[in-house]
C-alpha cells in the first residue's frame, strides 16, 4: 500500500521531443484501482469483546482499552500509542502515533452482512502530503459470541485510494522531464541517466531516469546512493494507456495500469 503500499510514484519518459509531442505523453496520468491484495498475505485477527481491542495476529500482538484515550503501545514499529473508539456497532476508529506525532486515523466499519470490513486509513508522514488509502477485507474467521462486528479474522482483497492522491503530471522540455504529483513528490531529471534531486519523498534523495526504447524508461530512485526501487514504464503508441512495473530491489515486484486524463 507502499502503508508500505507499491503505488504510481514515477515518471514516464520518451527518445525525444518529437516523439513525446507526437505521442502526446505529456500531461496527467491516474493509477488504474482497486488492486489487488496478495493472496499470500497473512489474515488479520481482531478482537474487540467486553471493551478491549486487541490484535493476535499482529506482530509484535497487543491489546489495549477501547475507551479513546491514547494507550503506549511497546515494541512496535509503526506506532509508540493508539486510541481506539467505538463509535457504534459496526464502526471503531483507531489513530497511531509515533514519537508524539500522529501517524494515521482509522475508521474500521463492518459490513450490514457481517462478511466485509473497510479500512479507511489516512497516512501521515510517509510523504510530504497525507494521503488516505481504503483497503476491503473478507470475512473468513468467525468472532467470539458478545464481540464486536469488526472482530473476526480477515483476509484482505484489495485497496484504492478515493481521492486520487497519486495523480501525476508529467511534462518535457527539450531533454528534461518534469514530474509532480498530489503528494507532494516531484523532481526534474534529464533523460540520459543522470541523478537528480527527488523532492517530496522520505524513501528518496534521488532518481535517474533511462530512455530503453521510444516508448519505455527505466525510472530508478535512490537513498544514500543506493538503488532502493527500479521502475519499467512502457506506454502505448495513442499515448493512453501506461503500464507499470515496480521492483523493489529484495524480490517483490508488482505490475499496474494506467491512464491518461483528459
Amino acid at each position: 500500500m507502499r502503508l508500505n503500499t507499491l503505488l504510481l510514484c514515477g515518471v514516464i519518459g520518451a527518445a525525444s521531443p518529437v516523439i513525446w509531442a507526437e505521442s502526446g505523453f505529456n500531461g496527467t496520468w491516474r493509477p488504474e484501482y482497486p488492486q489487488k491484495m496478495s493472496p499470500d498475505r497473512k489474515p488479520d485477527v481482531i478482537e474487540l469483546k467486553n471493551g478491549t481491542f486487541s490484535c493476535p495476529s499482529c506482530s509484535p500482538p497487543y491489546a489495549l482499552p477501547a475507551d479513546g484515550v491514547a494507550h503506549p503501545i511497546s515494541n512496535n514499529p509503526l506506532f509508540d500509542v493508539l486510541t481506539v473508539k467505538v463509535v457504534d456497532a459496526r464502526t471503531v476508529l483507531r489513530q497511531g502515533k509515533k514519537g508524539g506525532t500522529v501517524v494515521f486515523d482509522s475508521r474500521l466499519t463492518a459490513g450490514a452482512d457481517g462478511a466485509t470490513l473497510t479500512d479507511l486509513q489516512t497516512i501521515m508522514g510517509m510523504m510530504s502530503q497525507p494521503f488516505v488509502v481504503r483497503v476491503r477485507a473478507k470475512r473468513i474467521g468467525a468472532a467470539q459470541p458478545g464481540s464486536h462486528a469488526v472482530s473476526g479474522e480477515w483476509q484482505w482483497l484489495d485497496y484504492d485510494l478515493p481521492n486520487n492522491d497519486e495523480d501525476t503530471t508529467l511534462r518535457i522540455e527539450g531533454d528534461t522531464l518534469s514530474m509532480s504529483d498530489k503528494m507532494g513528490r516531484s523532481f526534474t531529471a534529464k533523460l540520459d541517466g543522470s541523478d537528480a534531486p527527488y523532492s517530496g519523498s522520505p524513501k528518496f534523495a534521488t532518481v535517474s531516469v533511462t530512455l530503453i526504447d521510444p516508448y519505455t524508461i527505466e525510472e530508478r530512485d535512490k537513498s544514500d546512493g543506493k538503488v532502493v526501487k527500479i521502475t519499467r514504464w512502457k506506454v502505448t503508441p495513442d499515448g493512453k494507456t501506461i503500464h507499470a512495473r515496480f521492483d523493489d530491489t529484495h524480490g517483490k515486484i508488482q505490475e499496474q495500469d494506467g491512464h491518461k486524463l483528459p
